[in-house]
């Protein structure tokens, strides 16, 4: 008997020619950096074809900020005489 041969996928058949948009499923290059249709921000395309929403780094500081005084707001209400 003949050993049966293993084939894996090839990856270069995931080749996507264009991604769409995470927030309103416009079709975009795959170069696009904003959507030209909503105006959002868009990152490389994954394996379904979809673009990546990048992260919101202002958004992370700004809820950091956030936590940070209200940790320190609790701390001067509380154990400061």
């Amino acid at each position: 008997m003949a050993a049966a041969s293993k084939t894996t996928p090839n990856p270069s058949s995931h080749v996507h020619m264009t991604k769409k948009c995470p927030e309103c499923f416009t079709y975009l290059p795959l170069d696009s950096k904003l959507c030209h249709s909503c105006g959002k921000a868009v990152g490389p395309v994954n394996r379904l074809g979809l673009a990546e929403k990048p992260p919101n780094v202002k958004g992370y500081a700004l809820a950091a900020i956030a936590i940070l005084a209200f940790v320190i707001f609790m701390w001067w209400g509380f154990f400061t005489e």
